[in-house]
């Protein structure tokens, strides 16, 4: 499988100089151009990936004063990679993704009847961006800087640039980061999913749903006030998000009635789902924890709300799934 460019993040090292009272923190932002190679791939060409395929692993590589690749690749784990590593899709649109348009644009201009020659990728047939560009998907395809294409790259290479060209940074970090967070809350790991949840936040884009799903957290762990709360703000950001309105009624029903935790709450809001309350193919199963397990009546008080049906969520790792 092809890996796919993620964009560039950015991740802040801070390092303490001086000393006494002359001493002072010092921030560095360091820009990099990130891609994920998804579980299961093919690590041929890279023998020491191979042990990495269960998991798959992030492929990050600075980028040079000019914000174009540098070729110096290391690869992280997923949870380091969402802990240290925040979009900047500005950077990204200003600088890597017109060099990218235009080498996509370049390579399927070439002709199909021409054999394929490394002169073609040369530095007299690319400006330097695009080669920067190419040098830099070589390193994440092949492991070093500093590489020349071969024919069958080609075709890999089309693919990561297809992907560049039509690359959405924000929802795929928010879907790829709230994707290992539901993951987690299946598993029971609430305090590992709340951090997820939080992280996700921690760029603007789709917070209501971010936060509906934040508070089904608080409800299952018991802190209702804090899950009446994060469907609040869900609402204050979005108030046409009808299934926040109907879990929040369900919430505080549950409160007046002095009931700390109640049945089950609604499955998580799907950021890929413009309407929530409109099944599709990614919606929940039948017997999967969500509205049948909620019996708003019995929660106590006169004012029970209906149960919110929702549609599943994405796959952890799969943005846009």
């Amino acid at each position: 499988m092809v890996p796919q460019v993620l964009g560039v993040y950015v991740s802040v090292r801070t390092e303490h100089t001086g000393m006494g009272s002359t001493s002072r923190e010092v921030s560095q932002r360091i820009h990099w151009l990130a891609a994920c190679q998804a579980d299961g791939a093919d690590g041929a060409d890279r023998p020491d990936r191979a042990e990495k395929a269960d998991g798959g692993c992030y492929i990050l590589q600075p980028l040079t004063d000019a914000y174009l690749p540098s070729g110096l690749v290391k690869e992280l784990p997923e949870a380091d990679f969402i802990e240290h590593f925040l979009p900047d899709a500005d950077c990204y649109d200003k600088f890597i993704r017109p060099a990218a348009e235009a080498l996509a644009a370049y390579i399927d201009q070439l002709p199909t009847d021409v054999p394929f020659s490394v002169e073609q990728f040369s530095p007299l047939a690319l400006p330097f961006d695009q080669l920067r560009v190419l040098d830099g998907l070589l390193a994440v395809l092949r492991g070093r800087a500093g590489l020349v294409p071969r024919a069958h790259d080609v075709p890999d290479l089309r693919a990561m640039l297809a992907g560049m060209c039509r690359l959405r940074m924000v929802p795929d970090f928010q879907n790829r980061v709230a994707g290992v967070a539901i993951d987690l809350r299946r598993r029971g790991d609430y305090a590992a999913a709340e951090y997820y949840y939080e992280r996700a936040l921690a760029v603007s884009g789709q917070e209501d749903r971010i936060l509906f799903n934040l508070a089904r957290v608080y409800y299952e762990t018991g802190r209702t006030e804090k899950a009446a709360d994060s469907l609040r703000r869900a609402l204050a950001v979005n108030p046409g998000l009808a299934v926040a309105g109907q879990f929040l009624r369900f919430v505080l029903t549950g409160m007046r009635s002095g009931a700390s935790e109640g049945g089950e709450a609604p499955i998580e809001a799907d950021p890929n789902k413009a309407d929530p309350n409109k099944a599709g193919p990614g919606d929940a199963a039948p017997g999967d924890a969500g509205p049948d397990g909620i019996d708003p009546d019995n929660a106590g008080g006169g004012d029970s709300a209906p149960a919110a049906p929702q549609p599943d969520t994405p796959t952890p790792g799969k943005p846009g799934a």
